[in-house]
């Protein structure tokens, strides 16, 4: 992580926004929602929470288990995934509130490709900007790096443990599935094949703006 500028700053703030708007639209489909947000969907739905809260106190916990799988090797500035945490789930919050449901069929699956790509590039986009990672990709190269394999490992094993719970949750205090479904299907086979297709410019662009920083 490299100490960023204004305009770097600025731009891993708008791609947080954008991340956020990708994971909301996922929902609002009512096709299932992404995995890394399906469990603290599932709890605000049993609990009538609003979403944005019970992603924060979720986000705060993957950033304890990057504390407990790492140790000593957890870097301290990486407690702003904290801050980080905060500000996606404001911006989560805020699109919740927003957005509409949407129907009939043909605009829910449009929409859930749509939030596919938004949220494949607020993820690129995020971590290009090399300031901190939000704490599910933090959590999945954490993972990655006990099992001494890529950081797509680690989020695979990451998606399936998040799925298994929120199956688990709906079926044990709901008596039902809540929150899994096509959208999710869809979200885990599609959202890296999005983060691949853009990366290289999300790279590109943050080059430029350290070269910037530099000037």
């Amino acid at each position: 992580m490299t100490r960023p500028g204004l305009k770097r700053s600025l731009m891993y703030v708008f791609s947080l926004a954008i991340l956020a708007l990708g994971i909301t639209l996922n929902t609002k489909t009512q096709l299932g929602v992404s995995p890394i947000v399906s469990v603290p969907y599932c709890i605000s739905q049993l609990a009538s929470l609003p979403l944005g809260l019970t992603t924060f106190v979720h986000y705060l916990l993957l950033i304890l288990l990057q504390k407990i799988l790492l140790g000593k090797d957890f870097p301290p500035l990486q407690y702003l995934q904290i801050l980080c945490s905060l500000v996606t789930s404001l911006f989560i919050q805020g699109w919740d509130m927003l957005l509409p449901l949407f129907d009939p069929m043909w605009l829910r699956i449009l929409v859930l490709f749509i939030a596919i790509f938004i949220t494949g590039l607020g993820a690129s986009l995020s971590l290009a900007m090399d300031i901190v990672p939000n704490p599910a990709d933090g959590l999945a190269d954490a993972v990655g790096r006990k099992i001494r394999k890529d950081v797509g490992m680690g989020k695979n094993l990451i998606d399936l443990v998040s799925v298994t719970i929120s199956l688990a949750l709906g079926l044990l205090f709901a008596h039902r599935i809540l929150g899994i479904g096509l959208g999710t299907v869809a979200a885990v086979l599609l959202t890296g094949r999005v983060y691949a297709l853009v990366h290289h410019r999300s790279l590109n662009l943050a080059s430029h703006l350290k070269q910037a920083e530099r000037a």
